[in-house]
């Protein structure tokens, strides 16, 4: 026998054998092979035996409908977790930067508050004075207080960012992945005759039990 896959595959013989040997030794005439392996589909043909004959089988087990599916289901959900952890993340480090920014303008705004002031204490020319005192002063003033409202809005802004990418991924590394209910394991686990190497055997039984 030739399988693909070529491990971790069994098959049932006229009906009765549970088998996953890959050399057989059959009397002349038709037998029944029902092959399965994790994740594939059952394939059921029939083979005839020539006596005196060596052939070989070759088989190629599709993917299960469910696998399938269950594969799509899966790419779905890696595909939430990837979105629910980047666009957070996006919008975290956005506000950051936003928030660096304002900072920037809001310590140039001190800055040149702190240079006016230092010119109006140690100044002797009248003009200069008053144009310090009603002109420029004031508007530096302004932008000072824009810088620090700016500051306050953005840092809040990233604050909440922050809080809520540290939420997403928390809730990200809950989410219970899909699991795979492979319908056709219980389908091929029916009653069956097992052979043993002693010439004897056993009936085997399979049964399946969903833990989710």
């Amino acid at each position: 026998l030739l399988v693909d896959p070529g491990h971790d595959f069994a098959f049932v013989l006229d009906g009765k054998h549970r088998m996953q040997s890959r050399e057989l030794d059959l009397l002349e005439g038709n037998h029944r092979l029902q092959i399965w392996a994790p994740t594939r589909t059952i394939v059921d043909t029939t083979v005839y035996v020539r006596g005196g004959s060596t052939r070989e089988l070759l088989i190629r087990l599709p993917f299960s409908p469910e696998y399938r599916a269950h594969e799509e289901e899966l790419r779905k959900f890696r595909g939430r977790l990837v979105l629910q952890k980047a666009l957070p993340t996006v919008v975290t480090v956005g506000a950051g930067a936003w928030t660096l920014a304002a900072y920037l303008k809001y310590a140039k705004a001190g800055k040149q508050l702190d240079t006016d002031e230092e010119l109006y204490r140690t100044s002797a020319d009248p003009a200069e004075i008053a144009e310090l005192k009603y002109q420029s002063i004031p508007e530096h003033q302004d932008d000072f207080k824009k810088a620090n409202t700016m500051l306050i809005i953005s840092g809040s802004v990233f604050a909440l960012a922050a809080a809520g990418t540290i939420w997403s991924y928390l809730r990200a590394g809950n989410a219970p992945a899909p699991t795979f209910d492979d319908k056709e394991r219980v389908r091929f686990d029916g009653l069956v005759w097992v052979p043993s190497a002693d010439g004897h055997g056993t009936w085997l039984a399979g049964l399946t039990l969903p833990l989710r």
